[in-house]
């Protein structure tokens, strides 16, 4: 790894060389200070928690990576969320982290929760943004329904992931303003730059391998929700008002995915929330992307939440 300077300096690109995978990511200095680590969602990058990350950063040794298979991590082709647990297993290892705050969005925070079930004694707390998982598809209610979405979905495992190009960086920008309007121009011009690369063929493409979407398909809530029973450490879990209408709906630009019911009824996320020990939650007026949306909330939150927790 490459080491970060001592205090809060502002981020430095670092690498974390696990047995599989290269992981890319920024520290944020302040070593001597309490970890903090944190973990974005699906198709996103590290970057994309930076102003959330940074509120942190004169308090905790903040540690933001980029996940298998996006930013500037390595693409090894294997996206379960086991791999992406191992891998934070051997990077709180191998930075000798003690007792960090785990502090995950969407798939991150399923990441980030599976370890605190996993290794409950481990973690100092657990904030989980939008971390309690998707709408219930149409027909998952019923076991016939599960079956044949498993089965469609194992089906999809068939099809070669196709890596979208854009013509310039432009473009790029175009896409994050439609899909995100909340954000300023100056976060749009720094994602865009942040999260895109050259590709051979001429153009860019965004910095995630598009076997990651595969994770969909391999995905087991019941056993996730058993590793939920596990976690003790004190939780915070932070929704979004509206991450129906801006993410899930299937006729968003932002997600074009499949045919979901409708949003996660109260009844379904208060069956969720009740997995989880002494949890608590609050409900953003965001959509999915809780950090573009509304960061301000996001750090009132966090830091009222670990003040109240933690003492040092």
């Amino acid at each position: 790894m490459t080491p970060a300077p001592p205090g809060p300096a502002g981020p430095r690109a670092i690498t974390v060389e696990a047995p599989t995978v290269t992981l890319a990511g920024w520290d944020y200095g302040n070593a001597g200070a309490r970890p903090m680590v944190f973990l974005h969602g699906l198709t996103d990058l590290a970057w994309s928690l930076h102003p959330v990350a940074e509120a942190f950063a004169e308090r905790y040794h903040v540690i933001s990576l980029d996940l298998r298979g996006h930013g500037d991590s390595t693409h090894p082709g294997r996206y379960t969320v086991p791999h992406f647990v191992a891998d934070l297993r051997f990077a709180v290892d191998a930075l000798s982290l003690v007792r960090p705050v785990l502090f995950g969005h969407s798939m991150g925070a399923f990441v980030t929760s599976a370890f605190a079930g996993l290794w409950p004694d481990e973690p100092a707390a657990l904030i989980m943004v939008e971390g309690l998982g998707s709408p219930q598809r149409v027909g998952e209610t019923d076991p016939a329904g599960r079956r044949a979405i498993a089965g469609a979905l194992v089906e999809s495992l068939n099809g070669q992931p196709k890596r979208a190009t854009m013509a310039d960086i432009d473009v790029a920008r175009q896409r994050l303003r439609a899909a995100h309007p909340g954000l300023t121009d100056d976060r749009i011009v720094e994602l865009a730059a942040k999260g895109t690369r050259a590709h051979p063929d001429g153009g860019l493409h965004w910095k995630w391998d598009p076997a990651v979407r595969e994770w969909f398909a391999v995905f087991d809530r019941a056993r996730h929700e058993e590793w939920w029973g596990g976690i003790s450490c004190p939780t915070l879990a932070i929704s979004a008002a509206h991450a129906w209408e801006r993410w899930w709906l299937p006729s968003s630009p932002a997600r074009p995915g499949p045919d979901f019911a409708g949003p996660v009824d109260r009844e379904e996320q208060a069956r969720r929330l009740a997995l989880i020990a002494g949890v608590e939650h609050h409900v953003v007026d965001a959509g999915h992307m809780v950090h573009f949306d509304a960061p301000g909330e996001v750090i009132d939150l966090t830091r009222r939440f670990l003040d109240a927790h933690l003492s040092g």
